[in-house]
């Protein structure tokens, strides 16, 4: 029986919005669809994650200066019109779906988006999701955008492939825009801290996204094995060319998996719920990465606030991501702890409730 695969197309705002007038690029929309229906006739599974719904808002109302909410609320039906009329032509089905953060941060909720996502694959459906910018924009129920969203969906969905397309070509050693001697770079094995001081301020007006939140969304999906890779799709072609296992843009190689993670694993890993975290010492993350749980004597500063049964991230001394974990205190009861020579041996993650960022 064929194994089958699902495959995520994640598309940026300057890739589908034309910058001038702010108008719809028809064509790149084409390509998706087109690349989507490939994937699904081969007998894979296919996910779009699309932007664009704020900045064709504003061109609708002609007003730069209208908040995103309103801008995006707008946008929304105009953009998913798009797609409806073109899907059609291709006879594909698809289905308009608006996330906001807790319909993965809880844990009830988790489990039924991926029943409803796995119904809609079988049935030869084609989701079509973006952020619910509406209702959370600017909040803490938001994702920050939408390669964060993709990428919590390809961990959930138990992803092949994420590919999100941009208006450029992949990773460079500095901005091209900026420096002609720019070194383009075909193929990450590991993102180490090298390549994210490549990232400068590439965030653009009324995107989420940028080179720094792609490689942060890349570094994430290779621990649980998902292959991810930054093209330009406004160079017609190369989304077919990547789905074919074509070399184009940048491919951030994913990591062998040598266990099978858990769907509870998988829960944590992209529910952090929290904005607060709480860094270690090297002597906690060893602790850790030999599979044991986390003790108040290793904290070594608490960052935000959070309470218990939350998912907060444990860093090191150099703010790099250790582990998610379900938080067995709240910031204010660690913080008594660290003032008191007596509950330095308090446990404050189990090592069950926790996934290890290798």
């Amino acid at each position: 029986m064929q194994t089958k695969y699902l495959y995520i197309l994640k598309m940026g705002t300057n890739t589908l919005i034309n910058d001038d007038g702010g108008a719809v690029r028809d064509e790149v929309i084409t390509e998706i669809l087109e690349s989507a229906k490939k994937i699904m006739a081969d007998g894979n599974y296919a996910l779009i994650v699309t932007s664009g719904a704020a900045r064709l808002g504003r061109r609708i109302l002609n007003d730069k200066t209208v908040s995103r909410k309103i801008a995006a609320s707008v946008g929304q039906p105009v953009l998913f019109n798009h797609y409806k009329k073109k899907s059609e032509e291709l006879g594909i089905l698809t289905a308009e779906i608006l996330l906001t953060k807790p319909y993965i941060a809880k844990r009830e909720q988790f489990l039924n988006l991926q029943a409803t996502f796995t119904e809609m694959f079988e049935r030869g459906i084609l989701p079509v999701v973006n952020e619910n910018d509406v209702l959370v924009s600017g909040s803490s129920w938001s994702f920050d955008g939408n390669d964060p969203l993709a990428c919590d969906l390809a961990i959930s969905l138990g992803a092949k492939k994420l590919i999100l397309i941009s208006n450029i070509n992949g990773l460079y050693d500095s901005d091209p825009t900026k420096n002609a001697d720019a070194k383009f770079i075909p193929e990450v094995e590991n993102i180490t801290d090298d390549f994210l001081k490549y990232c400068g301020e590439d965030i653009a007006e009324n995107s989420t996204g940028g080179m720094l939140s792609k490689l942060k969304v890349a570094r994430i999906a290779s621990v649980v094995g998902i292959e991810t890779h930054i093209i330009n799709g406004l160079i017609p072609g190369n989304l077919y060319k990547t789905i074919a296992g074509e070399p184009t843009g940048t491919t951030f190689k994913a990591r062998k998996v040598e266990d099978t993670i858990s769907n509870r694993d998988r829960w944590i890993l992209v529910a952090k719920n929290s904005a607060g975290s709480i860094e270690i010492d090297d002597g906690a993350v060893e602790a850790l990465q030999s599979g044991k749980s986390l003790l108040a004597v290793g904290v070594k500063r608490i960052y935000g606030e959070f309470e218990a049964k939350e998912i907060i991230e444990i860093i090191d001394k150099n703010s790099h991501g250790v582990a998610f974990g379900i938080i067995d205190f709240s910031h204010s009861e660690i913080d008594a702890m660290l003032q008191s020579s007596d509950n330095h041996d308090n446990q404050l993650v189990h090592s069950d409730n926790m996934f290890l960022l290798k």
